[in-house]
């Protein structure tokens, strides 16, 4: 009678079955739309919850990382019209969205070293996505250089001051020349301000898109709890209701 349906972006949740609902409803079919609406939204609700716990155990994140899986949202509830509720992450109307960044993961060290402080800044990060994983060494390959942490403070980022791990194009040339405070930017052998690219991890709508995989037989069966609950909770009122006349 439920049914899921997910995409890149979008969680919907729908039930269809109407006239068996309104069969259950006895001398009140009239009542479905407004008891399918109810449970919907309700499980709706309940899969948000249960997706960001879930990512939340799976996904080694910082602290920026886990206030981006916060960003499902129920974009759409249903209606007695319209009886699907759908969730959403990301897309181009979200501000500050998540982007593909292994800075939003666990590092060591977890903060950028730059200017003088360069000096101090270890040999190799080290980061990992899943909790279940292991540390490893951004040691980079090909013409891609060893990952390490920047502090963003212009346009280049929708969020504000985000910290990201990137690396170098080795031997390439064009990159800014001068950093936000105006000091010149490290140049390669050739004179060249090599360019840099973010070292990509999943972004928040791909790990709920992981976890939906995962959680989509619990939240088919809460709706259908759910629709038991608010079949009985209306056959109820109406009972009580018809007592009183």
């Amino acid at each position: 009678m439920s049914y899921t349906r997910y995409n890149a972006d979008n969680l919907t949740i729908e039930l269809i079955g109407e006239k068996e609902v309104a069969k259950a409803l006895g001398n009140i079919p009239q009542k479905a739309p407004l008891v399918i609406r109810n449970a919907v939204n309700e499980t709706a609700k309940d899969a948000r919850r249960v997706m960001i716990h879930e990512a939340k155990k799976r996904y080694a994140l910082n602290s920026k990382g886990r206030q981006h899986l916060n960003d499902l949202k129920i974009r759409q509830r249903a209606k007695v019209s319209d009886l699907g509720a759908e969730l959403h992450i990301g897309g181009p109307s979200q501000k500050k969205q998540m982007r593909n960044d292994l800075g939003y993961f666990k590092t060591i060290p977890n903060r950028p070293y730059m200017g003088v402080d360069v000096a101090n800044a270890p040999a190799y990060f080290r980061g990992k996505v899943l909790k279940s994983g292991s540390m490893k060494q951004l040691t980079g390959q090909g013409k891609l250089s060893k990952g390490f942490l920047v502090k963003f403070t212009n346009g280049t980022t929708d969020d504000k001051n985000h910290v990201g791990m990137v690396q170098r194009i080795v031997g390439s040339s064009g990159g800014p020349e001068k950093t936000r405070t105006g000091a010149p930017r490290w140049r390669n052998a050739q004179g060249n301000v090599e360019k840099i690219v973010t070292m990509g991890s999943p972004s928040a709508a791909a790990m709920h898109h992981v976890i939906w995989q995962q959680v989509e037989p619990q939240v088919q069966d809460t709706l259908e709890k759910k629709l038991e609950a608010s079949i009985q909770k209306t056959l109820a009122r109406a009972a009580k209701k018809g007592a009183r006349k």
